[in-house]
């Protein structure tokens, strides 16, 4: 009888997560869909850090690039929909005095979403772009592909807007976890070192302003994750 109680518990959890996924993915849709109505101006903005043409090499190229800029900002604006459906699934788990600024929360998710984006597209993309394109010389010319390109930009512009979202993260473990921003402090070197391995993989370049570039975002978000930290639990 109590294996019985268990599984219908454990169906249930599992009922609740697919309709909050569920409500994600609508939301996810008909985000998609406002960003096919705005592809135009979306496209042109996506282009702007390049400053070069873009082309197409198959003949479902020019739908695959309405796609992915409509499904990239599909994305992007769900992110603090899906980080809202999580948080509300684990409440009953961890409580709900951890998570009773849930809005407040999402507001922050989505305001660091922006936040991450605009320093991908306006900070290292135009860098990265530069350092490429002056690697290549006067003798090659780009001929880039909107697959190569779309891809290349979707790994950073998502990349930065999950990665802005490191505060947040660490705040929300640290309201029931007992967590000391002197610990997260002891590690920063070594989170310097890893954000230059993750700058050097990223960036396919061997210029180190380029990769300072790069890291500098992750050092900085891991800085202000610990004063967060601190100034949440008053302690340091």
């Amino acid at each position: 009888m109590v294996m019985k109680t268990k599984k219908l518990k454990i169906s249930q959890h599992l009922q609740e997560l697919k309709n909050r996924f569920l409500v994600w993915f609508i939301f996810f849709v008909i985000a998609s869909l406002v960003g096919y109505l705005l592809y135009t101006p979306l496209l042109n903005w996506l282009m702007l850090p390049l400053k070069e043409p873009l082309y197409y090499t198959s003949p479902v190229g020019a739908l695959q690039a309405v796609f992915g800029v409509s499904i990239l900002f599909g994305f992007i604006v769900s992110i603090p929909v899906l980080l809202y459906q999580i948080l509300k699934f684990l409440e009953p788990t961890i409580g709900t005095k951890p998570l009773k600024h849930i809005l407040g929360f999402v507001l922050i998710s989505f305001l660091l979403t922006i936040l991450g984006i605009a320093t991908a597209y306006y900070l290292v993309l135009p860098a990265t772009f530069k350092f490429l394109a002056n690697f290549a010389g006067s003798e090659l010319k780009a001929l880039i592909s909107t697959h190569d390109y779309f891809s290349f930009l979707t790994k950073y512009l998502l990349g930065f807007a999950i990665l802005f979202q490191l505060p947040l993260i660490v705040f929300i473990i640290g309201k029931f976890v007992k967590l000391q921003a002197k610990t997260l402090l002891k590690y920063l070197r070594h989170v310097i070192v890893i954000s230059f391995i993750i700058a050097a993989i990223l960036t396919p370049t061997p210029d180190p302003i380029n990769q300072t570039i790069m890291a500098a975002p992750i050092i900085i978000l891991y800085l202000v994750s610990i004063a967060t930290l601190a100034i949440s639990n008053k302690v340091f």
